[in-house]
């Protein structure tokens, strides 16, 4: 006597024309789990990196009108009004202001290589190596970044008492920012290179 057709033959039939979609979600799922068995150490940092990166930024943005960067701002001013004079451009600094009889400068936060510095301290803290190394790459490098953006700041204060206003924004946005991104790279290639010792596991 035939079986008649009711819901469980026709829920089957619905499975099977299902089961080769599912079968290659699975297997996709499975290729992402083996890809991140293979490359956790890498998925690890990149996953570090981007999350430090969110909470400097976040930070950073509460600290803009803040008097802990206000001092900094002012310190940066300081400090490039000071080079200045001993190269001899009699130049007074007034809180962030750099002026001199042929030009004045504003020093703001774009102006002060914070961003990076976030990116670079960032990196040192997603490479895997030890606490110590870590906190030595973040000194030397936050250090040295600050060095370059106030050669920086010089170059600019030289470059807008010299030439065009013209000059001065493209050298300031086109040609100065990408390189203290470019060079908060090349330091930690360098911190990576000649200070990390990975610890063997």
């Amino acid at each position: 006597m035939p079986r008649p057709r009711g819901r469980g033959t026709a829920r089957s039939k619905r499975e099977l024309r299902w089961q080769p979609y599912v079968a290659r979600v699975a297997a996709v799922f499975e290729r992402i789990k083996l890809f991140l068995r293979r490359n956790w150490v890498v998925v690890k940092g990149c996953l570090i990196f981007g999350g430090c990166v969110l909470a400097f930024m976040l930070i950073y943005s509460r600290l803009v009108d803040s008097e802990a960067l206000a001092g900094f701002l002012s310190f940066t001013a300081g400090a490039t009004g000071f080079i200045l004079n001993i190269f001899g451009a009699s130049v007074e600094v007034d809180g962030t202001l750099v002026s001199s009889p042929a030009f004045s400068m504003g020093i703001v936060t774009g102006c002060t290589g914070i961003v990076a510095m976030l990116i670079f301290a960032s990196a040192v803290l997603a490479y895997p190596c030890r606490a110590k190394q870590k906190a030595i790459g973040i000194a030397l490098g936050v250090a040295a970044l600050f060095v370059l953006n106030l050669v920086r700041t010089v170059s600019l204060f030289f470059i807008g008492s010299h030439f065009s206003s013209g000059f001065f924004d493209t050298a300031h946005f086109l040609i100065w920012q990408p390189v203290m991104i470019g060079a908060a790279i090349v330091f930690w290639l360098l911190w990576v290179e000649k200070l990390v010792r990975v610890p063997s596991h």
